[in-house]
């Protein structure tokens, strides 16, 4: 079962890798003229990537995912990186403008003492007209497709973190607190950017 999962994935990669240039386009017309945007991509989930989190995303000790092919919600995501904290919500409404929104979420440390990966995720329906030729030969094609904004900061904290917290193994207490003081100062750093632009906007 796991293995037809796997295979049909790898099938239908093309079409997705066809939609993220599709959805590319889109977004990248609809944030031209936009200030403060620093790049813009897409990427197709890894078949690897999409066949651990197939297999190993758990609910109440349940597998998350009853039908991993149409309901992970990433096979096709994009970010979109800004240059301040309050570019997020310009870009975010210029997106919502643009496709039909699902959910909208802003993942950041639920305790408020602490700091760490921060991010605003959108999920959005696919637009029937971005879907590419051949799209529904392929059973239980996925419906959504995830869209991050992030500043800089954001980025530059999540994406090291990311890399080094998936490598296994327990951190020393030093190594710990060297994470979070970088988690506290890139929070920092993007707060403190973003108040002196708008203090200068001002002048």
């Amino acid at each position: 079962m796991v293995d037809d999962i796997l295979e049909s994935y790898r099938k239908r990669y093309g079409l997705l890798k066809s939609l993220v240039d599709n959805l590319t386009d889109v977004v990248e017309d609809d944030l031209t003229g936009v200030p403060h945007i620093d790049r813009i991509s897409f990427r197709v989930k890894d078949p690897g990537s999409f066949f651990e989190k197939s297999s190993t995303a758990l609910v109440d000790g349940q597998r998350k995912y009853a039908n991993p092919l149409r309901e992970i919600e990433d096979q096709v995501a994009g970010r979109v990186i800004v240059f301040y904290s309050s570019d997020i919500g310009s870009v975010s409404g210029v997106l919502e403008d643009t496709f039909r929104r699902v959910e909208s979420e802003v993942r950041e440390p639920e305790d408020e003492s602490a700091f760490g990966y921060e991010s605003y995720h959108h999920i959005f329906l696919i637009p029937e007209h971005h879907k590419p030729d051949g799209w529904y030969d392929e059973e239980d094609m996925p419906i959504t497709f995830e869209l991050q904004v992030r500043t800089l900061f954001m980025h530059a904290w999540a994406e090291p973190q990311h890399d080094l917290g998936y490598k296994g193994g327990e951190l020393s207490r030093e190594v710990r607190r060297k994470l979070a003081w970088v988690a506290a100062s890139a929070w920092g750093a993007d707060r403190t950017m973003d108040e002196i632009y708008r203090e200068i906007t001002k002048m």
